[in-house]
C-alpha cells in the first residue's frame, strides 16, 4: 500500500544490488547501517545470511497470475477445506485470468474474516502468503481456529504480471474504492461485499520504501464511543522477538507511526476522501470492526515476507478467538 512500487525503482533496486555484490559488502552491515538511519528496528542475522539465501531459492516465485490461481485451485483447495468461486475474468497481456474468491465455513455466529492480497501488482508476497497459508493448511502444518473466513488471494492480475503497482489501464485499484464506476476488479469485488460485515480485514501489503515492517490499524469502537484496545503493538512485538525489523520511524507515509503501528486519524481520512478511497477505509466505513493492513520489506527473502504475513495473520485470528496468550 505504501510506497509507489514502480518498475523504475525495481531496476534502481537491483542495479544497487548487483553493485553491493560486485563490492562484496556484507549485507547485513548495510542494512543495519541503513536501518538505523531510517529508524528501523535492528534485526537478527539470520534473515540475510546463507539461511535466508537458500530459503529463497527453495521458495518458488511465480510470475503468472494464470499459474498462482491454478496451483491454488488444484493442490490446495479439497485437504484445506476451502471452496473457490468464480467471480469473472480479468484482461491481462496473457490472455484473460480468474477472478476468484475462496472461502471456508465454519459456522453460523462464529467470527468473520476478509483476507485480501495483490491489489497492487507490484507486491507479490501476499499472494504468495495466501497460496502458502492454503498449503500449510491443506497439509496440516497449521490448524485455523473457528472462524469464517473470505480470501482474495490476486485483486490485480493485470499488475501483478507486469510488476506495476496499477493495473492494465493504469488505476490504482487501492484509491478505486468511492468511485461510482470501479474498475472492474473492484466492482467485482465489492459486488460480493455488499451488505456483507466482517469482524476483521487483512490486507497483505509491500512497501519497498521501508526497510522494516510496520501495519496500518482501524480498531473497533465501544458502546461508549472509544477505540477498544490495539494490536498493533503486540504484533509489532512478536515479530521482532522473531527477529524480523520493524519500522520505528515516527512518521511513516506521511502520517505519526509508534513503533510501526499507524492508526489514521481524521486528518487522514480527509485525504482519502478526496484522492480516493483504499480498501480498508471501504471495510471500516461499511461495518468491519477493525482493519489491518500489512506492509512487509521487499528487501527480505521472499519466504521470510511470507512468513510475516502468515505469522499476523494467525496472530489476529487467535486474538479474535480469544486464544492469544
Amino acid at each position: 500500500m505504501g510506497g509507489h512500487l514502480t518498475s523504475k525503482k525495481y531496476l534502481i533496486h537491483n542495479l544497487i544490488s548487483v553493485q553491493d555484490n560486485f563490492l562484496k559488502i556484507p549485507l547485513q552491515g548495510r542494512l543495519n547501517q541503513a536501518q538505523k538511519q531510517e529508524g528501523v528496528a535492528e534485526a537478527s542475522p539470520r534473515q540475510y545470511g546463507p539461511r535466508a539465501s537458500a530459503i529463497s531459492k527453495m521458495m518458488k516465485e511465480f510470475s503468472s497470475p494464470q499459474d498462482i490461481i491454478q496451483n491454488i485451485q488444484e493442490r490446495y483447495l479439497e485437504k484445506s477445506g476451502v471452496t473457490s468461486t468464480l467471480l469473472g475474468e480479468i484482461a491481462t497481456d496473457n490472455g484473460p485470468c480468474p477472478f476468484i474468491r475462496l472461502k471456508r465455513k465454519s459456522g453460523i455466529g462464529l467470527p468473520k474474516i476478509l483476507l485480501s492480497a495483490g491489489i497492487h501488482g507490484d507486491e507479490p508476497a501476499g499472494p504468495h502468503a495466501v497460496m502458502s497459508l492454503l498449503q500449510k493448511i491443506s497439509d496440516g502444518t497449521i490448524i485455523l481456529p473457528k472462524v469464517n473466513l473470505d480470501i482474495f488471494p490476486l485483486i490485480n492480475p493485470s499488475g501483478f504480471l507486469r510488476r506495476t503497482r496499477t493495473n492494465q489501464q493504469g488505476k490504482d485499484l487501492n484509491r478505486c474504492f468511492s468511485t461510482g464506476h470501479p474498475p472492474k476488479e473492484i466492482r467485482l469485488m465489492m459486488d460480493y461485499l455488499k451488505n456483507r460485515e466482517y469482524d476483521l480485514s487483512v490486507e497483505f501489503h509491500e512497501d519497498i520504501d521501508t526497510k522494516g515492517f510496520y501495519l496500518y490499524e482501524h480498531q473497533p469502537v465501544d458502546m461508549a464511543g472509544s477505540r477498544t484496545r490495539a494490536w498493533g503493538a503486540e504484533i509489532t512485538t512478536l515479530l521482532r522477538k522473531q527477529g524480523f525489523p520493524i519500522n520505528e520511524s515516527p512518521v511513516i507515509e506521511g502520517m505519526p507511526a509508534v513503533d510501526g503501528v499507524i492508526s489514521p486519524r481524521r486528518k487522514r481520512r480527509s485525504f482519502f476522501r478526496r484522492h480516493g478511497w483504499p480498501q480498508a477505509f471501504y471495510m471500516h466505513k461499511h461495518g468491519t470492526k477493525r482493519t489491518l493492513t500489512l506492509e512487509t520489506p521487499p528487501c527480505l527473502s521472499l519466504e521470510d515476507r511470507t512468513k510475516m504475513h502468515i505469522e499476523v495473520f494467525l496472530f489476529a485470528l487467535k486474538k479474535l478467538s480469544g486464544d492469544a496468550t
